[in-house]
C-alpha cells in the first residue's frame, strides 16, 4: 500500500515537472503571452522634434510596460501610406497605430471641423486650458465617439506645440496681412484670408525654397518647424502671439488591432497615450522657450505681436463667426459638432474671452 501510494505520488511529480519542462499554460495564460505587432506611422520625418523626443519614448514605453508583448515599429511619413490615405489604412488594419489630424478628413469626418488642430484662433491661449477644454469637457469623447463609428479607435488629442507664423517682412498688424502670400492650414488658412492674405497649402519640405524664391512671403504652423525646416534663413520676421496654444495632433489606432489587444494591453497602451501628450507639450514648451530667449538673437530674427485690440477683434470677427459657421454647416451632419461648438463657446466665456 505504501509502495503504490510512493508510485502514486513519483508519478504526480513526474507529470508535473514534465508539464513544466514542456512549458504547459493554460489557455488564460497563453492569451496573457500572445505577442503582438504593431506599425507606426508618423506624420513626420526621421529625427524631426516629435519623433525623436516623443514617437520613439512612446514606443519604448509601451514594449517595456508590455514585457515586450506589444511591439511597435516606427514608419517615418508617407513610408507605409501618403498622409492623406492614413484612415483608410487604420480602417484596413494596414497600419496599427498612427500620429495624425483630423483636419486632414474633415469633409469624410463632420467632428474634423471642431478638432484641437481644426481650433480658430485664441480659443485657448495656455497648456493648462487646452487640457482642460479637450480632456476635461468633454471635446475628445464626442470626437472619439465619431471615430469609433469609422473603424478608428482615439487615444485622444496632444499638443505638438504653439502655431506662430514668420515672413520675408515685417508684419505689425491686420493690415499688414493684404496681399501676403502664406502656407498656412485649416482655420487658419481661414483666419489670415479673412484679413486679405492669400493662403495656400503645401508640404512642409517645400517651404523653404518657395519663400527663397518669391512664390511665397512665409508661413505658418507649429514654430519648431521654423526652426528645423531653417526657415529662420528666409523669414526673418515672427510673428504672435501664438494663435493656437497649443497646435493639436492626434492619436489614432486601427479598432481592429485595439479591440484584439487584452484589456491590460490596452489599458497600457492608454497610458503610454497620456504620457505622449505630457511629452510632447514639455518638450514643445521647453525648447520654444529657449528659442525667445536665446536662437532669435543668434538668427538675426524679429519678434513681433498684434496688439491685444487686435486678438480681440480676430477673436470677435473671425474665430466666433468660423464658430458659429462650423456649428450649422456641419452640425446638420453629425449634431456632436454643434454640441462641441458649445461647449467651446462656454469655455470662452467662462475664461472672459467673450461675452
Amino acid at each position: 500500500m505504501k509502495l503504490r501510494n510512493r508510485m502514486g505520488l513519483f508519478m504526480v511529480l513526474a507529470f508535473v515537472i514534465g508539464v513544466l519542462a514542456v512549458g504547459f499554460t493554460s489557455p488564460a495564460m497563453a492569451a496573457d503571452a500572445q505577442e503582438f505587432k504593431w506599425k507606426f506611422q508618423s506624420h513626420h520625418t526621421p529625427g524631426s522634434l516629435a519623433v525623436e523626443s516623443v514617437i520613439k519614448p512612446f514606443i519604448e514605453r509601451v514594449e517595456k510596460m508590455s514585457a515586450g508583448r506589444l511591439k511597435i515599429s516606427l514608419h517615418y511619413a508617407g513610408e507605409l501610406v501618403d498622409y492623406a490615405e492614413v484612415d483608410k489604412a487604420l480602417q484596413a488594419n494596414m497600419i496599427q497605430i498612427a500620429n495624425t489630424s483630423s483636419l486632414f478628413f474633415r469633409g469624410a469626418i463632420p467632428m474634423g471641423w471642431i478638432t484641437a488642430p481644426s481650433m480658430p484662433p485664441f480659443v485657448t491661449r495656455t497648456n493648462d486650458e487646452f487640457n482642460e477644454l479637450f480632456h476635461h469637457r468633454g471635446l475628445d469623447k464626442l470626437v472619439g465617439e465619431a471615430l469609433e463609428e469609422r473603424g478608428i479607435h482615439y487615444l485622444g488629442c496632444h499638443s505638438v506645440g504653439n502655431t506662430y507664423f514668420w515672413s520675408k517682412k515685417p508684419i505689425n498688424s491686420l493690415e499688414d496681412l493684404k496681399g501676403f502670400k502664406v502656407r498656412f492650414f485649416g482655420s487658419m488658412s481661414d483666419f489670415v484670408e479673412h484679413f486679405g492674405a492669400s493662403p495656400v497649402m503645401l508640404p512642409h519640405p517645400e517651404t523653404y525654397m518657395a519663400i527663397a524664391m518669391g512664390t511665397l512671403d512665409g508661413s505658418g504652423t507649429a514654430w519648431w518647424l521654423f526652426r528645423d525646416l531653417k526657415l529662420y534663413e528666409v523669414c526673418k520676421y515672427f510673428i504672435g502671439p501664438a494663435f493656437q496654444v497649443p497646435q493639436g495632433m492626434e492619436l489614432w489606432a486601427s479598432k481592429k488591432a485595439w479591440d484584439e489587444l487584452p484589456e491590460d494591453l490596452q489599458a497600457i497602451v492608454t497610458t503610454a497615450a497620456h504620457a505622449f501628450n505630457t511629452d510632447y507639450m514639455d518638450a514643445v514648451t521647453m525648447q520654444e522657450r529657449e528659442m525667445f530667449n536665446k536662437s532669435f538673437k543668434e538668427w538675426g530674427v524679429t519678434y513681433s505681436e498684434f496688439s491685444p485690440e487686435e486678438v480681440v477683434r480676430i477673436t470677435e470677427e473671425f474665430s466666433l463667426p468660423y464658430l458659429d459657421k462650423v456649428a450649422a454647416e456641419q452640425g446638420a451632419k453629425d449634431p456632436r459638432v454643434a454640441q462641441a461648438v458649445d461647449i467651446i463657446k462656454q469655455f470662452m466665456k467662462d475664461y472672459g474671452y467673450i461675452k
